[in-house]
């Protein structure tokens, strides 16, 4: 039961990892889950658009790579109803993305931890607020 005036935690972020390399995206998964994030992970060939229905996640981290996949995986994720921030992860450099990639956040896969993923989802949300003010 909630007294006046406590605060109850905010629920855990929901990350849904997409990546074709099974060990890192294992890792990733643990490292996610340890920083107190709640995470899925899948690969690319998975249904991730039907997993993500039922998931709801608020970021989607996505390797690019397979490009064809991922493209696909990234324009089916920006048209559900309740579309999870898509976060571009990859050892590769962000210049090289193809275009529908190409605008979306981007994160080294080194530097991916849930801090990093906070940030992203925060400067969305500031990006959003900017543009339905100025909209």
């Amino acid at each position: 039961m909630q007294r006046a005036g406590q605060i109850l935690p905010a629920p855990p972020l929901r990350v849904l990892i997409v990546d074709a390399h099974d060990v890192f995206r294992v890792a990733c998964s643990a490292l996610l889950r340890t920083e107190g994030l709640m995470v899925a992970d899948l690969t690319p060939s998975d249904d991730v658009v039907a997993f993500a229905r039922t998931f709801e996640p608020h970021v989607t981290l996505i390797d690019p790579e397979p490009v064809g996949q991922s493209r696909n995986i990234v324009l089916r994720l920006r048209s559900l109803a309740r579309a999870p921030l898509v976060v571009v992860m990859s050892s590769g450099e962000p210049d090289r993305l193809t275009p529908v990639i190409r605008g979306l956040p981007f994160l080294a896969k080194a530097d991916v931890c849930a801090p990093a993923i906070r940030r992203a989802v925060a400067a969305a949300r500031g990006e959003l607020a900017a543009q339905a003010e100025s909209g």
